[in-house]
């Protein structure tokens, strides 16, 4: 019995990072997420409209002043969101800290990717040859990294128990 709760997260973390890999090489694709992928676009044309970028949508693809993206299933972040959650859940504290840090977690890396989609329409329409070093260099760096930067935050948050506003984890 004492093996129990060990075997348990390491099987969840051990699931969440290979259910997050086969979606980073496309050989998953979860359900409803085709329908996350097209509300995205729909607002990330939405907000880049806004910005002065010219941007009409079919689908998930968005055509922003004549650069063409098309938001798929790893553009949603979803596997970040997997193995932040797992890590989230398998860490032992309590249930309410579990939660606060799944909804905060969660709405933190989905925001951070709205802004990411966002300047990368921008980068394509007005400097399309820095794109792919800002698609693949800069921000799938700087996802990871902020999605580990936002566990160590709420990690910190949640094993502190008492904290000075009175709120416990």
């Amino acid at each position: 019995m004492h093996f129990v709760k060990p075997a348990l997260r390491i099987g969840v973390v051990s699931a969440s990072v290979i259910a997050a890999s086969a979606i980073a090489i496309g050989t998953l694709e979860p359900p409803g997420i085709d329908a996350l992928s097209k509300m995205l676009a729909w607002m990330s044309a939405r907000a880049a409209g806004m910005l002065g970028v010219s941007a009409s949508l079919e689908g998930a693809v968005i055509d922003a002043d004549g650069f063409v993206a098309v938001i798929a299933a790893q553009c949603t972040a979803i596997e970040i969101i997997l193995v932040f959650g797992a890590a989230v859940l398998v860490w032992p504290v309590s249930l309410r800290a579990r939660m606060l840090g799944l909804l905060l977690g969660i709405a933190a890396i989905c925001a951070l990717n709205f802004a990411r989609i966002v300047s990368l329409l921008w980068i394509g329409a007005a400097f399309p040859q820095h794109f792919d070093t800002a698609h693949l260099a800069i921000w799938q760096t700087a996802m990871v990294l902020a999605g580990f930067v936002i566990w160590l935050v709420w990690l910190q948050w949640a094993s502190n128990g008492e904290r000075k506003d009175g709120l416990t984890a």
